[in-house]
């Protein structure tokens, strides 16, 4: 029995953490190297999931309610390895540029605006500065002498 009740989690929920994943790896530029080491332990996630069942399971009642079911659906979704491979693949093409969100999160920043409002013009700009400035780091990179 799961502490979200007896059914399984569906796809959307599970495409949900892994698109989340994801989005906070992409956050901290760490794709490649999240990418090597999930194929590096791919093998051994029932393991790992089954040990932290044993190991942190215990502990996530004592965080709250909240945190007892997050960290009950992580270790769900992270213990099958066609769930690893579906977020390898997203990493991939994050790392490429192919990433296209899903449906859901393209129609969410729609729905802010009002129906009947257009968007505040915003000034495009200029190319020119864009190429003078060098692109922030973010993340680890950012404390990088180079």
């Amino acid at each position: 029995m799961y502490p979200w009740g007896d059914m399984e989690l569906s796809e959307e929920e599970v495409d949900k953490v892994l698109h989340g994943a994801a989005k906070r790896i992409q956050i901290y530029g760490m794709e490649t190297v999240a990418i090597l080491t999930l194929e590096s332990v791919k093998p051994m996630v029932y393991v790992g999931g089954e040990l932290s069942r044993v190991v942190l399971a215990p502990f996530l009642p004592a965080l709250g309610p909240q945190y007892n079911m997050l960290g009950e659906k992580l270790i769900y979704v992270f213990e099958d390895r066609k769930n690893i491979e579906k977020l390898i693949q997203i990493l991939e093409q994050m790392t490429k540029g192919e990433y296209k969100p899903p449906v859901k999160e393209l129609e969410a920043p729609a729905e802010e605006a009002a129906p009947g409002e257009e968007p505040p013009d915003s000034p495009e700009p200029e190319k020119e500065d864009e190429a003078e400035k060098p692109q922030e780091r973010k993340g680890w990179r950012r404390w990088l002498p180079f």
